[in-house]
């Protein structure tokens, strides 16, 4: 979007299918990447040491959190984007795990860092 150089208003319009919610769509992705193929669930661990933090944060609007007895933090939703995805975990360093799904596990293993302040 931020190189959208000029636009132009078309004269054409569309209905939306029955039952579709904007909302719903949006909430498919994290962030603005939508793959259909990428949308899975997708479970985050965040270390005792972040939780408090992670807990301020809204990372997707459909995410559910449960706090778990070592003081961890598991954060859940369902969403597709995973190099967006990787991009916002890279400011945890290795403060977060990616559980779920193992794609996602795999993009980022190796890339999480310890050698920085990393709690946003």
């Amino acid at each position: 979007m931020d190189r959208i150089q000029t636009a132009t208003c078309l004269d054409e319009w569309f209905v939306p299918e029955d039952g579709f919610s904007i909302e719903d769509y949006a909430a498919q992705a994290f962030g603005a990447y939508h793959d259909p193929d990428q949308l899975k669930e997708v479970v985050w661990r965040f270390k005792p040491e972040a939780t408090e933090r992670a807990s301020e944060f809204q990372f997707h609007p459909k995410q559910t959190l449960k706090y778990q007895a070592d003081g961890s933090l598991i954060v859940r939703f369902s969403a597709a984007g995973w190099l967006e995805t990787s991009w916002f975990l890279y400011a945890w360093g290795d403060a977060v795990e990616v559980m779920e799904p193992i794609e996602l596990k795999e993009f980022v293993e190796g890339h999480q860092r310890s050698d920085f302040p990393s709690l946003p």
